[in-house]
C-alpha cells in the first residue's frame, strides 16, 4: 500500500539525538499510511548503526539511505529532492532532521486533516519549542508566538525568512515541493526556498498547537557551521541576496517590495559582520571606510558607556528586557 505522507530526515553525527527523533516519528497515530526516509551523510559516530537498528525494527516504516562519502557540499546534489523524493509515494511531505523531534503523536494527522479540507492551502506548519542544547527543556520558548491558527502570505515569508517556523513543523503538498524553477535551487537554503515557493502556490496555515522541538546549538549543525563563522556567514548572506534578486526577477516584480526589504536586511547584516571583523582585527584602515561611519560611531559610544557609565547600559538592558 502506498503512503499518504512521506517523511524526510537528514542525519549527520546525531547519535545523541537520533533515537528520540525516530521514536517521535514511528509513534504517530494516523488513519493513513506514512513512510520515513532517513539519509545518513557518512556519519563518523554511531548514527548509522542506530539508524540500521531502527530500520530493522520498523521495516514497514523506516528506510535508511547510507552514504560512504559526505555529500553535503556536493553542488550537483540536493539530497532530499534528488535522492529521497524519487523513492517516495506520498501526496504530502513532512520533514524532521535527526537532531530534532516531534512532540505530539497527532502531528501528522492534524496537518493532513487540515490540508485535505483546505485545498487552497499549499502548506501547513505549526508552532514549535526552541530548545537551547544544555538548558532545561521546561524553559523552552515557543515560536512563532501566535494566539490562534493563522495564515501567512508571501510577503511575510519573503521578509522573515526560514527562521519563522521550525523545519520539523513543515507539511507540504507534493506538487508544491517538486521541480521548482531553477532560481529556487540553492544548495544550503532549503527551508527558505520551500516556504517561498509554497507561498506563491497557495496559502500557508500555521496551527497554534506546539507539536515539535528544535534543538539549537547542536555540534556540526548547519547553523553552527555557517552562522558562527563570520566569513561563511557573509558568503551565505551574499548568496541569499543573489537568490532573492533572481526569484524577484523570475516573478516579474510581483513581490518586489517584500524582496527589496529582505535584500536590504541581508546587506545590512553583511555590513555589520564585516565591521565586526575589522574591529576584531583592529584594522584601522578598514574602519575609516565611509560605509562603516554610522556603525563606528555607535560602537565608540557603546565602548564609552561601558567604560564610563556602565550603570546606564545596565538600565537600558533592564528596560528593554522588561
Amino acid at each position: 500500500m502506498s503512503a499518504l505522507v512521506s517523511v524526510f530526515c537528514l542525519a549527520y553525527n546525531h547519535e545523541k539525538y537520533i533515537a528520540r527523533a525516530l521514536d517521535s516519528m514511528v509513534c504517530q497515530q494516523t488513519d493513513f499510511e506514512y513512510e520515513i526516509f532517513v539519509h545518513d551523510d557518512a556519519s563518523t559516530d554511531r548514527t548509522a548503526e542506530i539508524l540500521r537498528e531502527y530500520e530493522a525494527r520498523y521495516p514497514d516504516k523506516i528506510r535508511g539511505y547510507y552514504e560512504t562519502e559526505n555529500q553535503y557540499y556536493n553542488p550537483a546534489l540536493h539530497i532530499t529532492r534528488d535522492l529521497l523524493v524519487p523513492l517516495s509515494s506520498g501526496e504530502f511531505f513532512a520533514f524532521c532532521e535527526c537532531d530534532d523531534s516531534w512532540e505530539d503523536p497527532l502531528k501528522l494527522q492534524r496537518q493532513v486533516d487540515f490540508l485535505r479540507s483546505h485545498p487552497d492551502h499549499s502548506m501547513c506548519v505549526h508552532t514549535a519549542y526552541n530548545h537551547v542544547v544544555g538548558t532545561d527543556e521546561s524553559k523552552d520558548e515557543v515560536y512563532p508566538e501566535i494566539e490562534e491558527d493563522r495564515d501567512y502570505d508571501a510577503g511575510e515569508i519573503i521578509r522573515t525568512g526560514a527562521g519563522l517556523f521550525a523545519t520539523n513543523s513543515f507539511m507540504i503538498r507534493r506538487e508544491a515541493y517538486v521541480d521548482p524553477p531553477a532560481c529556487f535551487k540553492m544548495q544550503d537554503i532549503g527551508d527558505y526556498t520551500i516556504l517561498m515557493y509554497a507561498s506563491f502556490q497557495g496559502k500557508i496555515r500555521c496551527l497554534k498547537q506546539t507539536m515539535s522541538r528544535h534543538n539549537e546549538g547542536v555540534k556540526d549543525s548547519w547553523t553552527v557551521r555557517i552562522w558562527n563563522d563570520p566569513e561563511k556567514h557573509i558568503a551565505h548572506q551574499r548568496a541569499m541576496v543573489g537568490l532573492l534578486q533572481n526569484v524577484d526577477e523570475y516573478y516579474g516584480g510581483k513581490y518586489h517590495e517584500a524582496f527589496a526589504d529582505a535584500v536590504g536586511e541581508r546587506e545590512a547584516d553583511i555590513l555589520r559582520t564585516e565591521f565586526m571583523i575589522a574591529v576584531k582585527k583592529n584594522d584601522k584602515e578598514a574602519l575609516k571606510q565611509p560605509r562603516f561611519g554610522a556603525l563606528w560611531r555607535k560602537y565608540k559610544l557603546h565602548r564609552f558607556l561601558e567604560d564610563k557609565l556602565p550603570w546606564l547600559l545596565r538600565l537600558k538592558h533592564r528596560i528593554v528586557r522588561d
